[in-house]
């Protein structure tokens, strides 16, 4: 008998089949293992749980090994258990996202006898304290956490795609969605699960169901071969998925003040892992999954929001259908953070699959995403009766979407105009938006009847500029003319203060976390944005997004494009740093820092300041204790003048900014004491960027350096999205910009490889050019050589 397991606490002596279990594999293993103290395992909504076991077995002669497991109790599924190899799998396939984002090993399943089976895996970081993205409270944290997974699932886990495109599959409607439900093991549960949710008057086997007041496609009859859409055909994405993507899954590190580390992020339970799964698979699981913290919050659960009110969650029905529209504002609307998940989740599959030229099809693949997990949730038997009524109306509305969607397909390759049924009335989200009444395909704007016109709110990130198209509106827009930039709540204010073990989604089941960690998180806002203008100089904001395609209404005149936002400047920055962060870079040595700048400034270089081939160029050598020296050369047209040097000794060299530290918290705290000690006026985002351009004067910064020092930038309110252009040097870089308070501009590049700062132009309230800095050289060396800089080189973004 194994003493260890004798000891057990009275909680597991009541599970005696598990007990036993437990026994065979320790004595087939020739050891022991015994239970962790715990006074209760750690329980969701199903009837699996799970505990820590200490496990010994002989290592070698006279010595045994010791490890601490995690023990799940999977409970009897009448579908058979998910492959236990594929964990194994996963990490063959993505050995480097492995190593950064999955628990290291699974030793498979064990049978109970009962139709249960145990399932053993090591802890996440070492047994160090995590908590899941589900115990996370409601907030900016809550944020910062949620939005590294989209990145992490489309850049790391599947590489990226900007260069070649996503790989794609054809298929049908009808395929897709049966493919989805049978993966979450609902296929044959929806049509019984349906008609539990009494809803009066709703004949569930009709091709249409009246809700709201409203005919809409029953979702019940989409994977039907009889069908509306089932033989429908498209291209969609596919990647490699976790498969299983709730929030109880994801564990992060837990740091000692209880705040988390975004980028720590440990995925678990990889048994339903798929090689070639729908892009939306990972993507939605986590979404919904999340979202429905919202509509549905679990009772008891100190981390959970409060429940939205029925008006907001009406909203948010609305626009998790439809996230490429404008989000709800007013009194009514759901927080800014359940808004901001979705968005950004949308925003993020929109971006992997637009790489390929894949947007449309995207959009496709969304909704039968969505159709199928919203289907599924109505099978969770410890989701309330009021959040499975909202699931089903969220699968009747997505498919309502989807029809509107492939009859715009239809109608743009002659295939077919629109067909006639009411559409649904999405008036709600902006008031002032197309109104889709009663009349079959037809809509119209308020007060002008029969004509179709896009919402005269502009998206959120939208400035109109000189150079772009006209507004969504029709109306000509114009450089200075209109200043109106959405802000949008995600991160948090300048000075910047940002703020593993769960359970698989089960059939009839929502997944729910299993630590304890009550986290705290502060809702801020930022504002998003950006794009260059025609002179290679980023506006206020983004203008509106160009879609290649031009979809036709039924009458075959020009309808106008749904907009896209892309993912922000945070969530950008965020996406840079995630890339530096794992990159390696051999360490610089040497006793001197060296910076050279190439600079362009109106008072220096009158009246040529913008003539690409007028410049100075700064040299600066520097040690720790502040000797060195600093070099100006004038360079005109090639003719460089002689160079003024201005050597310095011990502790001379003034105005040098602290070396920045790898650690967030530390950094934040280094950053703000430098805000603080500018003008009122600048301690904001356009104060953060000129701190951020001092810091990269003076220091030679290593890769984990320019990462937590983008991460900084990406948590600042304020930070406008300035999109991707050439710098003075040629250099393609990314942009982002912030006024201060006396109408001037600051605008950042940085290259998106390395996260090296490329350059820094301050921008005048005319538009006119201040000053332009290029950053051409920095590291260390052992010694001083007057030689000129290279020049910089052009980038070559598909070289």
């Amino acid at each position: 008998m194994n003493e260890g397991l004798d000891a057990a606490p009275t909680w597991l002596r009541q599970d005696p089949r598990v007990l036993a279990a437990l026994q065979e594999r320790a004595d087939a293993d020739g050891g022991e293992a015994s239970v962790l103290p715990q006074d209760e395992p750690m329980r969701g909504y199903t009837t699996a749980y799970l505990f820590t076991a200490k496990v010994v077995r002989p290592s070698r002669p006279g010595l045994a090994g010791s490890r601490k497991e995690l023990v799940k109790v999977h409970p009897a599924d009448g579908g058979g258990p998910p492959e236990s190899g594929r964990h194994a799998q996963a990490r063959a396939d993505a050995p480097g996202f492995a190593g950064r984002h999955m628990v290291k090993r699974h030793y498979g399943r064990y049978p109970i006898g009962d139709g249960r089976h145990l399932s053993f895996q090591d802890l996440a970081h070492g047994g160090d304290r995590v908590c899941s993205l589900d115990e996370i409270r409601p907030g900016a944290q809550f944020l910062d956490a949620y939005r590294a997974i989209p990145i992490a699932l489309t850049q790391d886990l599947n590489g990226g795609v900007e260069a070649d495109g996503p790989s794609t599959r054809s298929t049908t409607v009808r395929a897709y969605l049966r493919r989805e439900l049978a993966v979450t093991k609902a296929l044959a549960d929806i049509a019984p699960a349906a008609h539990r949710l009494r809803l009066d008057g709703v004949d569930l086997t009709a091709d249409r169901v009246a809700l709201d007041g409203r005919s809409l496609p029953n979702p019940l009859r989409a994977a039907d071969s009889g069908g509306r859409f089932g033989d429908h055909a498209f291209e969609y994405v596919h990647v490699l998925a976790h498969g299983d993507l709730h929030g109880g899954n994801v564990l992060f590190a837990v740091r000692r003040d209880g705040t988390v580390e975004p980028n720590t992020f440990i995925l678990i339970d990889f048994e339903a892992y798929e090689r070639d799964a729908p892009l939306t698979r990972d993507l939605l699981a986590l979404e919904l999954s999340s979202v429905l913290r919202w509509v549905a919050p679990r009772t008891g659960v100190e981390t959970e929001p409060a429940a939205l009110s029925p008006a907001a969650a009406e909203a948010l029905l609305h626009y998790v259908v439809r996230p490429d529209e404008a989000s709800p504002t007013g009194s009514t609307a759901p927080p800014a953070e359940v808004v901001e998940l979705v968005r950004f989740t949308y925003a993020a599959g929109m971006e992997y699959a637009g790489s390929g030229n894949w947007r449309r099809e995207w959009r496709t693949q969304y909704l039968l995403a969505l159709i199928a997990r919203a289907l599924t949730a109505t099978t969770y038997d410890n989701l309330s009766l009021a959040g499975r009524r909202w699931c089903f109306r969220l699968a009747a509305y997505a498919a309502q979407a989807l029809d509107e969607e492939i009859a715009d397909l239809a109608a743009a390759s002659g295939a077919g105009g629109r067909p006639k049924w009411a559409a649904v009335d999405k008036s709600w989200a902006l008031g002032n938006g197309p109104v889709y009444d009663a009349v079959p395909g037809q809509r119209h704007a308020p007060g002008e009847p029969g004509r179709h016109r896009a919402p005269v709110g502009q998206p959120r990130n939208v400035v109109a500029t000189a150079g772009t198209d006209s507004d969504r509106t029709g109306r000509s827009a114009s450089r200075g003319n209109q200043q109106s930039v959405a802000t949008h709540p995600v991160r948090v204010a300048t000075p910047a203060v940002r703020s593993t073990t769960g359970w698989p989604r089960r059939r009839r089941n929502l997944a729910v976390p299993l630590t304890l960690a009550m986290l705290t998180g502060l809702v801020t806002q930022v504002v998003a944005g950006g794009g260059p203008d025609r002179s290679g100089r980023p506006p206020a904001a983004a203008p509106p997004s160009s879609r290649t395609e031009t979809p036709q209404t039924s009458r075959g005149e020009e309808r106008d494009p749904a907009p896209f936002e892309p993912l922000g400047a945070g969530a950008q920055l965020d996406r840079i740093a995630y890339r530096v962060a794992r990159s390696t870079e051999r360490p610089d040595r040497g006793r001197y820092a060296h910076i050279c700048l190439r600079v362009w400034s109106p008072d220096d270089l009158r009246p040529h300041s913008d003539d690409l081939k007028r410049f100075r160029e700064e040299r600066l050598w520097w040690t720790r204790e502040r000797t060195g020296r600093r070099t100006v050369q004038a360079v005109d047209h090639g003719q460089r003048a002689r160079a003024k040097v201005s050597p310095f000794g011990r502790r001379d060299l003034t105005g040098v900014p602290p070396e920045p530290s790898e650690n967030l918290a530390t950094l934040r705290e280094q950053v703000a004491e430098l805000l603080g000690a500018k003008p009122t006026e600048l301690r904001n985002a356009a104060g953060m960027l000129e701190v951020v351009a001092e810091i990269h004067r003076f220091w030679p910064l290593s890769a984990p350096q320019r990462a937590t020092l983008l991460r900084l930038l990406a948590e600042t309110e304020g930070i406008i999205d300035g999109g991707s252009y050439p710098d003075r040097g040629g250099r393609d870089g990314y942009a982002i910009s912030a006024d201060n308070g006396e109408g001037q501009r600051e605008v950042l590049q940085f290259d998106e490889r390395t996260g090296r700062l490329l350059s820094h132009e301050k921008i005048g309230a005319g538009n006119e050019t201040l000053a332009s800095y290029l950053f051409l050289a920095s590291g260390r060396t052992d010694t001083i050589v007057d030689e000129p800089c290279a020049d910089p080189k052009p980038s070559n973004k598909d070289g």
